[in-house]
């Protein structure tokens, strides 16, 4: 845990001595549920016609419904700060994903919970809240173990996937992370959060609602997350806690699906992907009710302690709406309230924009400013700017001052060291370009200069298309939406990097190879594909050419893998010390890396440097206790070397760790034939006779036993 400021411990402090005994008895339980990239009007709730949301719709049956709750951002990571700090972006300092971490300066709310004798915990759905970023400050319990999308059966890294999007797991799997904790026993009150990244793209519904919705894939991910929604809160009546919870149920922001051109979310600021659902049920408040008034995700921390009684502290900027909860109310107040997304300028060096709404107007300030009058006009298609210029001037001194009174000095604070090899993951995915902006140097005033996002709306929504195609499998589609991209912008490396991968799907190598090959830059958004280009040459017999290609990738902008497959390519032209030279720059690269120290721990074995290659298989163990394949490995070069007994132990652990790994069921008869254990060698056939009835497989265990 990171060293809290002084300011963060005298909060604390100030809470825990100011109200100490007089918690509410019992004290009630916390469930926090943020549904990533989910639009309120696309729920039962709020109106949607076959929604197929059952639990969101029990919850809201009997509880309190925010019909106009909005967004702070429409990005995640700075979003869920908000949710969880009460304050806006402007003031906690976090304004995009991979670029920012939540300062340690600032509290959150399952600090404050955490403080007040509450148990903690928190299972996350996707990359951008993983606790490098700085979310889970607070949390007792934190999984974010989010890679189950690109693991194969054995929990490694499946290299073949494509990597498109952040990695990611289903909502099904968070509920398995989480549901442990909920059960553990324990005389505390708990603090939950419950994040469900699912309708964000790619659209991955399993069945039945990838067939239910077969034509709205992001309706699909809807229904599948309320379905693991409605598992929680069947949990939380098994425990006999229900009525003892608060639980809120919001999401980070919403989706263009096309409003305003846009198809995804982040770099405009139209309601579509602000206008987010605001839940509430707890027991004893007045019945269930909605509210018009405008409120948003920067009041529910403020709320939330309202509701359990305890003080907010004073650098909160949101508003309880504990009173509105508590007796209902259809008051049509709406105040002042912020905005931004300043994506569009850190991702890509275009502009940003700043939105203030107060009564019926919102105001959005950026490249081309925009002003709106949202009862008149509540999809946003009239810019009142020109009619109405006295009207824009005054929202616009507002959003000004609105700055200067709640802006903090903590952005430079919240900017993130990203590690070269992580912000080229970010550059590769489509994320963040070159051209985007230092984050160290956001400015808390009314900025005009960069290209309008507006502008570059279509490439992005053609991006965007490319990679939901090949992530379904469509490479038809996916090659036709990268060639009206390349024609657009013929130098971008990404968009030549959607290209390849499209040919390289559909078999089309020789068009993939003349992509890099016109590519006067290779840089961390084309280098992986090309590499996996290198690879299909090398194996289609075109060895020349692809060496060629994967040492411009190794020259320009090194990579554990590259270097790894350039050892490979060397290994098998038989350059042993190109070979060894280029594994060992790949381990110092990045020493757990494990294909490459595999790679070099099984070839010095095999050529009887079993000393030389011990420590690799050791640390290899090290990183990946569990890898059955590790443990076969060592185990064969122990056994070449005559070191059976050791031998034994990990062929055994490696059919432990995998029972149906036959070759180590084999290499383990073999062994112990060798060593002349026959009372382990029978008891190690039978047990490989009670796992299979493969005959291939127990004839050549008959022959090994009969022939030691």
């Amino acid at each position: 845990m990171r060293r809290r400021s002084v300011l963060k411990t005298l909060v604390l402090a100030t809470i825990a001595l100011g109200l100490a005994g007089c918690a509410p008895e019992p004290p009630m339980n916390v469930l926090v549920i943020t549904l990533d990239t989910t639009r309120a009007d696309h729920l039962g709730p709020y109106g949607k016609a076959g929604a197929r949301t059952p639990n969101l719709d029990r919850l809201a049956a009997n509880g309190v419904v925010f019909e106009n709750c909005f967004s702070a951002v429409p990005v995640t990571l700075p979003s869920h700060s908000t949710i969880f700090t009460g304050m806006y972006p402007l003031a906690h300092g976090v304004r995009d994903n991979g670029l920012f971490q939540l300062p340690a300066s600032v509290t959150t709310l399952a600090e404050i919970l955490r403080d007040r004798g509450y148990r903690t915990g928190a299972a996350i759905g996707a990359f951008p809240l993983t606790s490098e970023f700085g979310i889970q400050q607070g949390f007792d319990f934190f999984d974010d173990h989010i890679t189950i999308l690109q693991e194969d059966y054995r929990g490694d890294i499946d290299e073949t996937a494509p990597k498109l999007f952040f990695d990611e797991r289903p909502a099904s799997r968070v509920n398995d992370a989480i549901l442990p904790w909920l059960r553990s026993p324990s005389d505390q009150p708990f603090f939950a959060w419950i994040h469900y990244w699912d309708a964000h793209q790619p659209f991955l519904a399993p069945p039945p609602y990838n067939q239910l919705f077969s034509d709205d894939p992001y309706q699909a991910e809807i229904a599948f997350v309320d379905e693991n929604l409605g598992r929680i809160l069947d949990e939380l009546e098994r425990q006999g806690v229900a009525d003892n919870t608060l639980v809120v149920v919001t999401a980070d922001h919403g989706e263009g699906r096309g409003d305003h051109d846009e198809e995804t979310h982040s770099l405009l600021a139209y309601n579509a992907t602000l206008h987010v659902p605001l839940i509430v049920h707890m027991s004893g408040s007045d019945g269930s009710h909605r509210v018009r008034r405008r409120v948003g995700t920067v009041d529910i921390l403020p709320t939330v302690l309202d509701l359990l009684e305890l003080p907010v502290p004073s650098e909160v900027q949101g508003h309880s709406l504990g009173q509105l909860i508590r007796q209902g109310s259809d008051e049509p107040s709406r105040g002042l309230y912020y905005s931004e997304t300043l994506s569009p300028h850190l991702s890509h060096g275009w502009g940003e924009l700043r939105v203030l709404f107060e009564d019926n107007f919102k105001y959005i300030h950026g490249p081309r400013p925009e002003l709106f009058d949202l009862d008149a006009d509540p999809e946003e298609l009239v810019d009142l700017s020109l009619q109405q210029p006295e009207e824009a001037a005054r929202m616009k001194a507002a959003l000004s001052a609105f700055l200067e009174r709640n802006a903090a000095t903590t952005s430079a604070e919240a900017a993130l060291d990203v590690d070269p090899e992580s912000r080229q993951r970010l550059i590769a995915l489509g994320y963040i370009s070159a051209a985007g902006s230092n984050p160290r140097e956001v400015k808390e005033s009314l900025r005009t200069d960069g290209d309008p996002p507006q502008d570059h709306i279509r490439s992005i929504n053609l991006s965007s298309q490319a990679k939901q195609a090949l992530t379904r499998g469509d490479y038809l589609a996916a090659r036709e939406f990268a060639l009206q991209l390349v024609a657009q912008d013929p130098k971008n490396p990404f968009f030549d990097s959607i290209l390849t991968s499209a040919y390289l799907r559909l078999g089309q190598l020789d068009a993939a190879a003349a992509v890099a090959d016109r590519s006067a830059q290779i840089s961390g958004q084309n280098r992986d594909v090309f590499l996996d280009t290198a690879q299909e040459l090398f194996r289609s017999g075109e060895r020349a050419r692809a060496i060629a290609l994967a040492r411009r990738c190794v020259e320009d902008v090194p990579s554990p893998q590259g270097l790894y497959l350039l050892a490979e390519m060397l290994g098998a032209e038989g350059d042993s010390k190109g070979w060894e030279d280029l594994l060992g720059q790949a381990i110092d690269l990045d020493p757990s890396y494990a294909r490459a120290r595999r790679s070099l721990a099984i070839g010095w074995a095999s050529a009887g440097r079993l000393e030389a290659a011990r420590p690799h298989f050791v640390e290899l163990l090290r990183l990946e206790p569990r890898s059955a394949r590790n443990h076969y490995n060592f185990a064969v070069a122990l056994q070449a070397s005559g070191q059976n007994p050791e031998a034994v132990r990990h062929f055994e652990r490696a059919i432990e760790l995998e029972p149906k790994y036959w070759a180590a069921h084999l290499a383990l008869l073999t062994t112990l034939g060798q060593v002349g254990d026959q009372k382990a060698l029978r008891a190690a056939f039978e047990r490989l006779e009670a796992s299979t009835d493969d005959p291939e497989i127990l004839r050549r265990a008959e022959l090994l036993v009969e022939g030691s």
